[in-house]
């Protein structure tokens, strides 16, 4: 397995890194990409990755801060180059291999939307630059994201929808356009909509991840999440497409690879 998506550089496991590391190792995660999310979890994440030969990194700007890069009519800012600048230094590094976490969110509006559409659009181009997929998250604002992506265009290796919650539309315009879903806990949630959006996604559209230490999945829900409660996402998608953990296992990790244009040990 490997966990796609997740925050060890986190404050909830200040003190017991090692300790997760070691717990998810020995439930079978073989590699782990780290998510940045601001600049300082970005350095934070490559750090990370230079220590470790299963953790890769992801740089990016969460559009939470998206004012970090433009102002509210949506304007890049003389200090968001800067950060932009720093970002484009830190992706050089090899051990980064993608993006993110980028994107939209309109549940939490923190930051001005024209000030999330610039960001956005900017890391994009970053992205481009860089030769690097990207890392999307989108919240109440999937019809936005991907309309302003067709848009704009995403030239090279697409990304993958973190935390993914759109429609079957939203799976077939994944599938047209070569992106892949982040299924994470949610999956084994009573009543939710993630089970039909995997039957209808298959196997080739999927990554698993965490989101840890957020959204754990049953039997953890409202607890800390952790990449070693990852095989309970896996068996979840295996029931659900009626196939072996095994093969959920092999395909998951060869969709990471073509992804992200990596090996990760073990694969």
């Amino acid at each position: 397995m490997i966990d796609s998506h997740v925050h060890l550089n986190r404050r909830e496991f200040a003190g017991e890194q090692a300790a997760v590391l070691a717990r998810a190792r020995r439930a079978g995660v073989r590699g782990f990409l780290n998510v940045g999310y601001d600049l300082p979890t970005s350095e934070e994440s490559v750090a990370l990755a230079k220590q470790h030969p299963d953790i890769w990194a992801t740089v990016g700007i969460h559009p939470h801060d998206a004012e970090v890069l433009a102002d509210a009519k949506g304007r890049v800012t003389t200090a968001g180059r800067d950060v932009l600048a720093r970002l484009e230094e830190l992706a050089a590094h090899p051990r980064v291999i993608a993006v993110g976490e980028i994107g939209l969110d309109f549940y939490r509006d923190l930051s001005p939307r024209p000030a999330q559409f610039a960001a956005l659009a900017a890391q994009l181009e970053l992205a481009a630059r860089v030769n690097l997929p990207v890392v999307f998250h989108i919240r109440d604002a999937w019809p936005e994201t991907l309309a302003f992506l067709d848009e704009v265009g995403l030239p090279g290796r697409r990304g993958v929808l973190h935390a993914f919650s759109g429609t079957a539309e939203h799976v077939a315009w994944a599938g047209e356009r070569g992106f892949l879903l982040g299924i994470g806990g949610p999956v084994t949630y009573k009543n939710s909509r993630l089970p039909t959006r995997v039957s209808e996604a298959g196997l080739d559209l999927i990554l698993l991840e965490t989101d840890a230490p957020w959204l754990p999945p049953v039997p953890y829900r409202g607890k800390r999440n952790e990449s070693g409660y990852l095989l309970h996402t896996r068996d979840k998608v295996a029931e659900i497409l009626g196939v072996g953990p095994e093969e959920v296992d092999d395909v998951t990790t060869a969709n990471f690879n073509r992804l992200f244009a990596t090996e990760m040990p073990g694969s």
